[in-house]
């Protein structure tokens, strides 16, 4: 980000030019939330009112804290007597200034000063048809939830079990049996996934890399061929022949579900697939023959087995993808959300609603965003689509490339200090954000909070 050495300066633009769009680094004790306050003030001085202005931070604890930081300033320079206001960066108050902080101090409690979670429930709770919610819908806790997936899971399961199962299922079961695994280790992964609103997407999950398999085992085929001295003798022959259907094997099925098919039936493209090793005359080869038949055996055998293993970890994979996203549509039939769908619910909302997102946009004229760097790329997303200029398109589209209206978006946050990685904030979404080229980059420096030799 480009420095600014001068906090002094630095406030004074956050303050004075509430045309711009700013993202704010600033470091442990450097001030992060007095600035954030300070634009909020600036705006009511310049006549925003309280009910249209967002500020979002990360607990609710901290959203109580910001609201009661923000009426204090405001009650502060409300007292001109007191010397302290006077050094104020937001002092003195000229015109209507006064008028518009006494107003705002009466209508403090109608600003969304809340948690990303509390303020998406209030966009679905105010627009719940056009999400595809039932009016009356209800946020559940942490307990109604786990009730919720525990009963879910085993509806899922049973089917799954089921007599009508497909067979691929069954072949599933049976190897993680085998490997000790059991359905239990599919509750885990359906309990990973549940929620995730990328799953929504079939192509989001990895495809195995057959080629990084097929390659292993080539070159240690390969190799192993090259140890001979004559090739006509029946070991190379067979080395030469599971080369060859191997790669036709690869080549024909292209996945590797295709492969491990052909594998299990004996043949792949109409070739026997052998990878038993036949006997070998010593003086055809540099080594004995038995060590080549050895790692022959082992070579397809380590092939044969991370192919099947990849399709069964792919089939499994697709199959708890399917339950989340049916599970979510359940929830949302249900008029249920857990804290993850009002994020993704709420996004959908401004993303693909173009009345909804008009309407939202409409009443609130500021966003403000605390602690950034611990965001979940979803709230990013609804504040671009909010902030979002007029014309921006509706539905899918690179939220970080939108046109925001000037002025509308500040955030706040320090990448140093990121660390809720485990409920999906995301580092690389400050950098999106600062490259979108649609906020400028300023940072505060001067530590205020600690000691001079702490700081040194």
């Amino acid at each position: 980000m480009a420095a600014h050495n001068d906090d002094g300066k630095t406030l004074a633009r956050i303050t004075g030019e509430l045309d711009k769009n700013f993202i704010v680094e600033a470091g442990a004790g450097t001030g992060k939330t007095y600035a954030l306050v300070s634009r909020v003030v600036a705006l009511v001085k310049a006549g925003n009112p309280m009910g249209g202005i967002v500020a979002i931070t990360f607990t609710e604890a901290a959203a109580a804290e910001l609201s009661e930081r923000i009426r204090s300033r405001m009650e502060q320079l409300l007292d001109a007597g007191n010397s302290a206001n006077e050094s104020d960066a937001l002092y003195p108050l000229v015109g209507d200034e006064r008028a518009n902080i006494e107003r705002a101090l009466g209508e403090i409690d109608q600003a969304a000063i809340q948690t990303i979670h509390s303020f998406a429930a209030q966009l679905l709770q105010e627009r719940p048809l056009e999400a595809g919610l039932p009016p009356g819908w209800s946020p559940m806790d942490e307990i109604e939830g786990a009730e919720r997936f525990a009963d879910r899971w085993d509806r899922w399961r049973e089917r799954a079990l089921g007599a009508d199962a497909p067979v691929e299922l069954q072949d599933a079961l049976r190897a993680l049996l085998r490997l000790r695994q059991g359905a239990g280790k599919w509750r885990e992964v359906a309990a990973a996934f549940s929620g995730d609103d990328r799953l929504r997407d079939a192509g989001v999950l990895d495809k195995a890399d057959l080629a990084a398999l097929a390659d292993s085992a080539l070159g240690e085929l390969t190799a192993l061929a090259d140890l001979c001295v004559d090739t006509s003798d029946k070991l190379y022959g067979q080395l030469e022949g599971a080369i060859q259907t191997l790669e036709a094997a690869v080549e024909a099925a292209g996945s590797v579900s295709g492969v491990a098919t052909a594998l299990a039936e004996g043949e792949a493209d109409g070739r026997k697939v052998d990878f038993s090793g036949g006997v070998g005359t010593q003086r055809n080869w540099s080594v004995a023959p038995r060590e080549v038949r050895a790692q022959f055996r082992e070579a397809g055998q380590a092939f044969q087995n991370g192919v099947r293993m990849a399709a069964l970890s792919e089939l499994l994979r697709d199959l708890q993808r399917e339950f989340a996203v049916e599970y979510e549509a359940e929830r949302k039939a249900d008029g249920v959300a857990g804290f993850q769908d009002m994020l993704a619910w709420a996004r959908d909302l401004v993303r693909d609603n173009e009345d909804a997102r008009g309407y939202f946009q409409g009443k609130y004229s500021r966003i403000l965003i605390d602690e950034f760097q611990d965001t979940d790329p979803l709230q990013a997303e609804i504040a671009f689509y909010l902030a979002a200029a007029e014309g921006a398109p509706i539905g899918r589209a690179e939220w970080d490339e939108l046109p925001l209206v000037a002025g509308k978006l500040f955030i706040v946050g320090d990448p140093k200090q990121s660390i809720y990685r485990f409920r999906r904030a995301d580092i690389g979404v400050t950098e999106l954000v600062t490259d979108s080229g649609e906020l400028e980059p300023l940072e505060i420096v001067n530590n205020r909070r600690s000691q001079a030799a702490v700081v040194d």
